[in-house]
């Protein structure tokens, strides 16, 4: 490999975005890349360097915005439907994400989930489903909840939407990353359901009122 190209390992450290999020913007062609003989992408670094000098909080929102490609293919189930409590969980760990949406879906008939697996995936879903409530975890690799808190506290068109922070994570060490906005609510894990429940209940009666 020569100095004008880097792998997708080398590409998400510089990012600092998953090495999913590099794919998605190498097959959209926001990063340009080759393929050698044995089949490896390689990125060029200059268009690395350049998405790198715009892809601060509110370019990737941007980004986002107008390059819908970049989202993974949505489903007749996952658009947004204005008669919908729209919930985005954004959650990597599988178990965890099916959990919850599994309360969700038994319990309240008018709410509807999206699951987002990182940050990134997180501000492509906010563009296609503007949820009421945003649950996410806080410790996710590389593009985290703190990132994703931060980005989505200083929109404007976004302060209408409830958030819930939920990670294992001791206060202490929260913190030490800057703590959580005062709006934020943060549930520990294990998940108090009952707390979460309750959250909830008093958004879909919310709803149910002003339908």
């Amino acid at each position: 490999m020569t100095k004008g190209y880097v792998g997708i390992g080398e590409a998400a450290k510089i990012l600092e975005l998953s090495r999913t999020s590099i794919q998605k913007l190498v097959d959209s062609g926001q990063l340009a890349a080759v393929r050698t003989t044995g089949g490896h992408r390689r990125i060029i670094r200059e268009s690395i360097e350049e998405l790198n000098q715009k892809i601060g909080p509110k370019a990737m929102l941007r980004l986002a915005a107008k390059n819908p490609g970049l989202a993974p293919p949505v489903s007749s189930e996952t658009i947004s439907r204005p008669d919908k409590v729209q919930v985005l969980v954004v959650e990597d760990d599988p178990v965890t994400a099916a959990l919850l949406t599994g309360i969700f879906s038994k319990s309240y008939p008018e709410v509807q989930c999206t699951v987002a697996t990182d940050g990134l995936d997180a501000v492509l879903q906010l563009e296609r489903t503007r949820p009421r409530i945003m649950i996410t975890d806080l410790r996710m690799e590389p593009f985290d909840g703190f990132k994703l808190i931060q980005m989505v506290s200083a929109r404007a068109e976004y302060q209408c939407i409830a958030m819930i922070a939920i990670s294992g994570m001791s206060d202490s060490d929260i913190e030490k990353r800057g703590g959580l906005p005062n709006h934020v609510l943060f549930l520990g894990k294990p998940v108090n359901l009952d707390r979460l429940r309750g959250f909830l209940e008093a958004h879909v009666q919310m709803h149910r009122q002003n339908r």
